[in-house]
């Protein structure tokens, strides 16, 4: 099996600390990474994220991020059309230098594939609730949802094109990728503490979405240009809502439907027949995903035709999220999914790994390169990361992404190279 990349992400702190030379040369000699790719804004997130240490940086034992910087310049005056903007980190030793210019030039030396990561979160939350609250997504109660900017409002939209925009202007990067967050999602509903729940229980899935959002006055504007009657809408997912989340003691008279609901076996299908509004917002949500990501793909190209525009699904259900892959392949370049199974011992035998890729090959189609993401973490073994590969090799997969340098040992990075071996994979050059 032939593939065409092996990536392997960054962050700016990784480099300052072990240096932008060691840093790539390991993942090159170790795992045959041909593509490296900094994450230059990063949310809010201990690293490392699954261990209690580092296992392998000389200056420190954990690295505790600001929330949404930038680690790479930018051009104030692609930002005019928006209040955002960029924020830069206040440490120290990460100041005075564009991280992404200093990998990306190393990365050209080695002869390697470059890109930058726009992570979950592009904008300080708490800046953003004291400043511009009017950016961020609301519940069904009108209440904000942290780390969720709603893709409705213009000013949103506006920033989010200039971050791309100027990324791939003014870098020498192959691609810009993103795993922001899209519409939240909410929690998925379980049945009642006295009934045994079902953890693929897809219609609680689908009801998690009640918490989730978005509501706010944006949404509404637009999806009254669209043809919605979004006031009715509203209204009959509050009162869904009631229902869902009734207990003896804030709505007695509800608890009833809510425990037969819970405790049956009705498809998504019945339950979206059931709640024509229900529907109508999934579907309002999903084109207004499409319709954001159709003009990142615009802004991108236009800064650089060359560049392939990325997304990172980092979600089990992401059409719940308002994201159909087969309502957004025209815009997207290239996908990766970040499936980290293998960091929790892969319990189901790579069978959510499998499932997603498979979805999202469906959606994307045969032609568009599918980056499948392992995890070389502690809680991995070298032997779950040769399986890991031995089951991509099967799944028609385009790349491998390694997820994340900061938390690997050098032996599940041997691993990579071993399973590549194992499975007959190669990298065409």
């Amino acid at each position: 099996m032939y593939i065409k990349e092996v990536a392997s992400s960054l962050y700016p702190w990784d480099l300052a600390d072990e240096g932008v030379a060691t840093c790539v040369d390991n993942v090159v000699e170790h795992s045959l990474v041909n593509s490296v790719y900094l994450v230059g804004i990063m949310h809010k997130e201990k690293r490392p994220l699954t261990n209690l240490y580092y296992t392998h940086n000389p200056k420190r034992k954990f690295y505790l991020p600001e929330d949404s910087r930038i680690y790479y310049r930018m051009d104030e005056k692609n930002f005019a059309n928006t209040p955002l903007k960029p924020l830069y980190s206040q440490r120290d030793f990460l100041q005075g230098k564009d991280w992404l210019d200093e990998l990306t030039t190393y990365g050209r030396k080695r002869n390697l594939k470059t890109g930058a990561e726009i992570s979950h979160t592009f904008f300080d939350c708490e800046v953003a609730k004291k400043e511009f609250p009017d950016v961020l997504q609301k519940n069904i109660h009108g209440d904000i949802i942290e780390r969720h900017f709603c893709c409705n409002n213009d000013h949103v939209k506006e920033y989010m094109k200039a971050i791309f925009y100027d990324t791939v202007k003014n870098h020498d990067v192959d691609f810009v990728q993103t795993c922001m967050m899209l519409f939240a999602i909410g929690e998925p509903v379980k049945a009642p503490w006295f009934m045994e729940n079902d953890p693929e229980n897809k219609v609680g899935a689908v009801l998690g979405v009640l918490k989730g959002g978005c509501f706010c006055h944006h949404c509404r504007e637009k999806a009254i240009k669209l043809g919605y009657d979004w006031d009715k809408i509203v209204s009959d997912l509050k009162q869904l809502e009631q229902m869902v989340y009734a207990t003896a003691y804030n709505n007695l008279d509800s608890v009833m439907d809510n425990h037969v609901l819970m405790g049956s076996d009705l498809l998504e299908t019945g339950l979206l027949l059931e709640n024509p509004s229900l529907y109508q917002f999934l579907e309002f949500r999903m084109k207004s995903i499409a319709a954001l990501f159709k003009e990142i793909h615009v802004s991108v190209k236009s800064a650089n035709p060359n560049v392939d525009f990325r997304y990172n699904n980092y979600l089990r259900y992401p059409e719940l999220a308002g994201l159909d892959f087969a309502a957004v392949k025209d815009y997207l370049d290239s996908v990766r999914d970040s499936d980290y199974s293998e960091q929790t011992g892969a319990l189901d035998k790579f069978k959510r790994k499998r499932n997603t890729l498979l979805k999202i090959r469906r959606g994307i189609g045969y032609d568009k390169p599918l980056i499948a993401a392992l995890a070389p973490r502690p809680n991995a073994t070298p032997e779950l990361i040769r399986e890991s590969i031995k089951v991509l090799s099967t799944l028609g997969v385009d790349g491998l992404s390694l997820g994340h340098y900061d938390g690997a040992t050098f032996e599940l990075l041997d691993a990579v190279k071993q399973g590549m071996l194992e499975a007959g994979i190669e990298i065409l050059r």
